[in-house]
């Protein structure tokens, strides 16, 4: 049977089939779990492996102008944490979350505004994903790395620093996470407060139903 979540949660696993969700979206009761079942299904796919965290360390070495340095860091954030990664695997779950606003199968819209899609409705969660509306994010960011595995139009990713430098063409994946997982959230709270029959849940059963029946359920 497929899956359509499939998550843990408090040592906990939460499976959810195709089935499932047919049957939920059926009935204004289920409103609350639907929010927190789509919200996991991409929170645990796309995001939740760039908040693991483990207290191992180890030292490091790097040659810096003819000498060996020597730090003691985290492993798991020296060594296989990557802003790439991260911002590659945003880029995915921002335009999937975009059909959800739309109630489509696949967005109909151009690449650069499925992106504001998410960016203009991150001005209504207060969220700082807005500024990234009209930056020529989708061209820069997600075609360079999705093709060809880097960024352009002098963009650069780094995990430190401010969301967006815009002097410098700066982004700060761990931060862009962050917001993007905010506003994950804020979507679902939305679904929890919005009318059963308002605008906002009938394009999301209409993208619900889109992925049932692309799991030939």
């Amino acid at each position: 049977m497929t899956s359509f979540a499939r998550y843990y949660t408090d040592n906990r696993l939460y499976d959810f089939s195709m089935s499932d969700i047919k049957l939920l979206i059926t009935d204004e009761v289920n409103k609350e779990k639907l929010a927190d079942i789509i919200y996991n299904r991409y929170y645990s796919r796309y995001l939740k492996l760039f908040y693991f965290t483990t207290p191992n360390k180890k030292q490091y070495t790097q040659t810096v102008e003819g000498r060996d340095i020597v730090k003691e860091l985290n492993e798991y954030n020296t060594e296989f944490k990557s802003g790439f990664a991260i911002m590659t695997n945003c880029c995915l779950l921002i335009e999937t979350i975009a059909t959800y606003f739309e109630g489509q199968n696949a967005s109909t819209k151009s690449g650069t505004e499925t992106f504001n899609i998410i960016f203009r409705k991150a001005n209504d969660y207060q969220n700082d994903l807005k500024k990234f509306e009209n930056k020529a994010f989708y061209k820069n960011i997600r075609c360079g790395l999705l093709h060809q595995g880097e960024t352009y139009g002098k963009f650069r990713i780094r995990r430190t620093g401010v969301l967006f430098d815009e002097t410098n063409f700066v982004i700060n994946a761990n931060l862009f996470c962050d917001k993007l997982n905010d506003f994950l959230k804020s979507y679902r709270e939305e679904l929890k407060m919005a009318k059963w029959d308002s605008e906002l849940w009938d394009k999301c059963r209409v993208k619900l139903r889109h992925i049932i029946q692309n799991s030939n359920f």
